[in-house]
């Protein structure tokens, strides 16, 4: 069964919601330390400041997914310093009771949306190898591997981390 949209919504974060954020993303480094390019002891220390300057950052956005008035989810996209025609997808989390509810569809359907807007060519998504579910979601949306990276990860594992592409010149159907 399928996302209910009179339940489920997606939202982007704003400057002013910056708690809810902090909770939730130190919320996804506890359950899922494994799955994420950072770690609970870097930022757990963050204060108010760096997290309100993760919301205000045109250059990014953050999007939260909420169960009628709950914040169930997070994830965020953010364009590449390098080269701005790129977007990047990154710190995905949806809390384990709202999993395998195809709810992944909704944050990547913003997320898509945000890089179009921002005339985004192509977005990039990795994931720690053996993360299925992260890959299923990005091939639904017809993401390309394009390549892997042997890594140290926060928790101190070494493993590939997989690298897809979007290409957003191309007309997709959804």
């Amino acid at each position: 069964m399928g996302p209910q949209s009179n339940y489920y919504s997606i939202k982007r974060l704003l400057p002013s919601q910056w708690k809810e954020y902090k909770s939730i993303r130190l919320e996804a480094l506890i359950t899922n330390p494994e799955m994420f390019g950072s770690n609970y002891a870097t930022e757990s220390h963050f204060d108010k400041n760096n997290w309100i300057s993760l919301l205000e950052d045109d250059s990014r956005a953050m999007f939260a997914l909420y169960y009628n008035q709950l914040l169930v989810g997070v994830s965020g996209i953010k364009l590449k310093e390098a080269d701005a025609s790129t977007a990047i997808m990154f710190a995905s989390f949806i809390k384990s009771s709202h999993r395998r509810m195809g709810l992944s569809k909704l944050i990547y359907e913003a997320r898509i949306d945000w890089a179009v807007h921002k005339k985004c060519k192509s977005i990039i998504i990795s994931h720690r190898s053996g993360n299925i579910s992260s890959k299923a979601a990005n091939q639904n949306f017809r993401f390309v591997y394009s390549h892997a990276k042997h890594v140290q990860w926060p928790d101190g594992v070494w493993a590939d981390e997989l690298f897809y592409l979007l290409d957003l010149t191309v007309k997709h159907e959804r």
